[in-house]
């Protein structure tokens, strides 16, 4: 719940810098309409423009955050190779929760269009894993 309030909170205030921009557009312009004013409709297609910049890296920093503690996701392990991808998948990239609390798995190439990446929960003891090797020594 977390992830989507952060979210939210970040749509929220593009949403308000979007309406400061055109509200501070509109007080140099008192009377223009987009099309009829070449002046106003640079302003507000510019305004438009940095805002859609600014949305785009909102998205992707909400993107590489943790679901359930939104800490930034770390260490991308690269699984599969392009010379063993006809037999064993196509190459990805896991990012990892250092916290343990869970994995994304992101494409490294989209062949048929947009693959949506995978978020998987991980178990509650996640490093129980690799207490064999630990032992092994």
């Amino acid at each position: 719940m977390k992830w989507w309030s952060l979210l939210a909170a970040k749509l929220a205030l593009l949403a308000a810098l979007h309406l400061g921009l055109i509200l501070w557009i509109n007080g140099f312009f008192p009377k223009a309409v987009v099309g009829l004013h070449l002046g106003y409709s640079f302003a507000v297609f510019g305004a438009d423009l940095f805002l859609f910049v600014i949305g785009y890296a909102l998205w992707l920093d909400q993107k590489y955050r943790c679901r359930k503690c939104l800490s930034r996701l770390r260490m991308p392990l690269a699984k599969g190779s392009w010379s063993h991808a006809t037999l064993f998948g196509h190459p990805q990239l896991e990012w990892i929760c250092p916290y343990g609390h869970g994995t994304m798995i992101q494409d490294e190439v989209h062949l048929s269009g947009a693959d949506p990446d995978h978020w998987m929960k991980n178990d509650a003891d996640f490093w129980k894993s690799f207490e064999d090797s630990w032992r092994k020594s």
